[in-house]
């Protein structure tokens, strides 16, 4: 063997030697390498098994006894590649009617075919009316086995049977009962025979049977095509003929067309955005620089135990090169052991998981699958992580006085002079790079590019810091001036487990600001439809219309919701009601000039009427102050308009309000009606506008409307969002189908609040397992000290003291400056992320800043002080006595 790899197999014995020997030591360090390579194990098998390819996903789509799924799209000519929902493409009108069955049995022969519709429904359940997602086939066919699994029950034998899913059962009604269907102004029931699991519907309510009402709209036909392979050359005909098609043959064993054509036409979708390959790379360097940073200190420590052997073998003629070797070897050991133990283990954990994640999404998963390419890619840079953290004591070890060593004394180089100077300069250089990426720039890489910088700089400053802790602790408690001295004599020790929590803190607060950030702009720009507290019952969308609907009908609407929420003051809305659906009405100043109209949410119509005695309608009232609402009576009472809009308020006293009308023949708009009115111009801040006017109705009747009710205003509905839901679903299902909505402001998503929390218990797992690792390191490392302190009569409870002073230390070096420069990165993040908004205003700034000081206050004060405590309670006060001198 050669004289390298000879070396390099003394070394790998005198680590796997070394690991046995510390054996708590070595399973310290292999949990923290292994543990983060466990974690991205499991995410990326609970990804591979959550994203269903289109092999994988053929039963879903076609069943299991079905060669293809035909969908007659239009009477246009299309192109496809193997999947159709992955690369497609619209080409010219063939000037024929869309696909029909005979058409389909012309391209693909005489063989079994089975339609199949799916369309979503109106149920009533045991609450009221919700809506389904409905397949309408023949579930006895052998073509549609696999669409469903049958759990309960039995498959429906006739059209006045159905099946539906254990979501639609729980709501009412279950098996053997009857389901009710809304479809138009009347209801059709079918018996529920069954209860089965839908192979692509998941958790929303699902209906299925041969026997489902129709749509009342035109829906795709889709067939499924059993017999024989359905080849790329059909494929091409019913392409031809306007027509999608996935073939089970072609997707399983596609030819070299269809492969050629599945490439031409994916190479047309959307390029991967370079910005999310750029975040991507900052994630996993930012993970591999924190693994390094954590295990630094262990093979630190592992370097000093090691000092007496690696100068004996030094003094025995040894070079610089096998000293690093030794220290390289055990970190080869224990860096394999800890990337093999880690992908085992996330791969259990996301087998165990899988269930959990399962139930979080909508989604059926795949198949367990493993990306056994992805797995060993994680586990090389755990490895290499591991390689990494050795590689400085290694350097180190190589370098040490061997004379001192054997003789016992320990000591280490002041930090550079030039350490501070280049860290100021790379953490400059970060946060010029950080201002160049707020303009948008090269999609974010300089934002990126500034977090590394400051990071990088960040280490450089630490040696200077953890030497000023020192120099300034001389007039502090013992326990702290031993702490912070002890730190900056092991500065290979300290520096790393301070950075390691640098990092995790410059994370946390960038993620932080602009997490509030985002949240700040959601809030701000944020227009309610009405006024805080209110509701508002309206006509379900496309269920009657306004015309339809008489005053008795909304008292029943009304004395429903008065039931329900019994404190509330109902009040009936009225709006203009054209006779003509394709007529719409413009609004022009006296001299001419087109008013840009208000934002308005359209809830209860365009145009509002007052009441007869020229009363506005709470909608209008409750968004407005006293004085508007004075004046806009007034000029309701005079015969004229009150008109909402944006920005400045015309000068006009006058508003000419024209109804129109697009006329085909002439291709141009027609006048029906025009008035012209005096007029009160209002502008509503910080709100949606009610409409976009208010007129009387004397003025609505000459245009040509009839003032209708058209909602129902309920001030003061203070009900629970569960009360809510169950009160929608009843006005749905009433005679005249209604829903309510309720003004409660800027409602935080659950998901935000799911990050934030993330975003804190990551940054406490990595800062309190980073300073308990480096504290009980550094206790191991400091036995001799504390033997020395016990030895001359220092109290027992000192020991307890300094470990917390330890863990206090390293904790507020590595929180403090990287709370500070986690403030760069995560104001550059915010300019891009909240300076586009919608709705943009002139009133409200282009760009938002939220600093989450909580969030700072627990990083940086509230964690180390827990860390602090954690130590101090679990540290023995009492110490055997060793050596002072090894």
């Amino acid at each position: 063997m050669s004289g390298g790899l000879g070396g390099w197999r003394l070394a790998l014995r005198i680590g796997q030697r070394e690991a046995r020997r510390a054996k708590w030591r070595s399973l310290l360090v292999i949990m923290m390498i292994a543990l983060p390579v466990a974690g991205v194990t499991a995410i990326a098998v609970t990804y591979k098994t959550y994203d269903v390819n289109t092999v994988e996903g053929l039963d879903r789509r076609l069943g299991t006894e079905a060669a293809a799924r035909v969908e007659a799209q239009s009477p246009a000519r299309v192109r496809q590649g193997i999947d159709p929902d992955q690369a497609s493409q619209w080409l010219d009108e063939t000037g024929t009617e869309p696909l029909d069955a005979a058409g389909l049995r012309a391209v693909v022969g005489d063989r079994p075919v089975l339609s199949v519709d799916d369309y979503g429904l109106d149920v009533r359940t045991d609450k009221g009316v919700a809506w389904a997602s409905g397949l309408r086939t023949d579930l006895t066919d052998p073509l549609a086995a696999g669409l469903t699994r049958l759990t309960d029950g039995r498959l429906p034998q006739g059209p006045d049977e159905v099946v539906v899913n254990a979501a639609l059962a729980a709501r009412g009604p279950g098996l053997g009962k009857e389901l009710r269907f809304r479809n138009g102004g009347s209801e059709e029931a079918r018996k529920v025979v069954g209860i089965v699991e839908s192979a692509s519907v998941r958790n929303e309510p699902f209906v299925a049977g041969a026997g489902l009402p129709d749509p009342g709209f035109v829906t795709t036909a889709t067939w499924l095509v059993g017999g024989a392979p359905v080849s790329w050359g059909d494929v091409e005909k019913l392409n031809a003929k306007g027509a999608f098609v996935l073939s089970r043959s072609v997707v399983e064993d596609p030819s070299a067309a269809a492969l050629a054509a599945d490439r031409e036409l994916g190479s047309m979708e959307r390029a991967p955005d370079a910005s999310e390959t750029v975040v991507v790379v900052l994630i996993v360097v930012m993970v591999l620089l924190e693994v390094v940073l954590l295990a630094g200190p262990a093979f630190a420590v592992a370097a000093r135990r090691q000092a007496r052997d690696l100068a004996l073998i030094a003094a025995s003629g040894g070079t610089a090169r096998q000293a690093r070797r030794a220290v390289l070897g055990m970190a080869i050991v224990i860096g394999a052991v800890a990337a093999a133990v880690g992908a085992v283990l996330g791969i259990g954990l996301a087998r165990l998981l899988q269930p959990l994640a399962q139930d979080q999404v909508a989604a059926w998963f795949g198949p367990f699958e493993v990306p056994w390419l992805q797995i060993l890619a994680i586990a090389v840079i755990g490895f290499a992580a591991a390689i990494c953290a050795a590689i400085v004591p290694a350097w180190i070890a190589s370098r040490q006085n061997v004379v001192g060593v054997l003789s016992g004394r320990r000591s280490e180089s002041r930090p550079s002079r030039h350490s501070p100077v280049i860290g100021l300069v790379l953490v400059l250089a970060g946060v010029v790079s950080s201002v160049f990426g707020t303009r948008g720039a090269y999609d974010g890489i300089p934002i990126a590019l500034g977090v590394l910088l400051c990071v990088a700089g960040v280490l450089f400053i630490l040696p200077v810091l953890v030497s000023m802790a020192a120099r300034f602790s001389a007039r502090m408690p013992l326990v702290i001036r031993f702490a912070t001295r002890d730190a900056d004599r092991h500065r290979t020790r300290t520096v790393p487990a301070a950075g390691a929590i640098a990092v995790t803190v410059v994370g946390a607060v960038a993620l932080g600001i602009a997490f509030g950030s985002d949240q700040e702009q959601n809030q701000e720009t944020y227009l309610p439809s009405f006024a805080y507290g209110d509701a508002a019952v309206q006509l379900d969308s496309g269920a009657v219309s306004a015309e339809n609907t008489d005053a008795t009908a909304w008292e029943g609407v009304s004395a429903q919701v008065a039931k329900e929420i019994p404190k509330a003051t109902i009040v009936p809305v009225a709006a203009a009601v054209f006779h003509d659906p394709e007529t719409f009405f413009t609004i022009r100043t006296g001299d001419g000039a087109e008013v840009a109209p208000g934002s308005s949410n359209g809830t209860f119509g365009e145009m509002l009427v007052a009441g007869a005695d020229g009363t506005l309608p709470p909608a209008v009232t409750r968004v407005l102050g006293d004085a508007d609402v004075a004046a806009a009576e007034k000029t309701v009472r005079a015969g004229g308009a009150v008109v909402f809009t944006d920005g400045e308020e015309p000068s006009s006293k006058d508003a000419r309000l024209d109804v129109r009308k697009w006329d085909e023949e002439t291709e141009s708009e027609k006048e029906q009606a025009s008035v012209t009115v005096p007029a009160t111009y209002l502008h509503v801040e910080d709100a949606y506008a009610p409409a976009y006017a208010v007129v009387s109705p004397d003025v609505a009747k000459k245009l040509g409307a009839e003032p209708q009710v058209s909602g129902l205003y309920v001030q003061d509905a203070r009900i629970t969002p569960a009360a809510e839901q169950d009160l929608d679903e009843a006005l749905a299902a009433g005679q005249v189908p209604t829903s309510i909505t309720v003004e409660r402001g800027f409602q935080q998503d659950d998901k935000a609040v799911i990050v934030w929390l993330l975003l804190i218990t990551l940054a406490a797992v990595l800062m309190i397992g980073g300073a308990l690792t480096a504290t009980y390191l550094a206790l191991n490392d400091a036995r001799p000290d504390l033997a020395t302190l016990s030895a001359v009569g220092a109290p027992t409870r000192t020991r307890r003291g300094v470990a917390a002073a330890y863990a206090l230390v390293i904790a507020l070096l590595g929180a403090i400056p990287g709370a500070l420069i986690g403030f760069v990165p995560g104001i550059a993040v915010s300019f891009p992320l909240t300076a586009e908004g919608w709705p943009e205003r002139d009133s409200v700034a282009s760009h938002y800043l939220e600093v989450p000081w909580d969030l700072v206050g627990i990083v940086v004060v509230g964690l180390p002080l827990l860390i602090a405590l954690i130590v101090a309670v679990t540290t023995r006060s009492r110490l055997p006595m060793v050596a002072r001198v090894e």
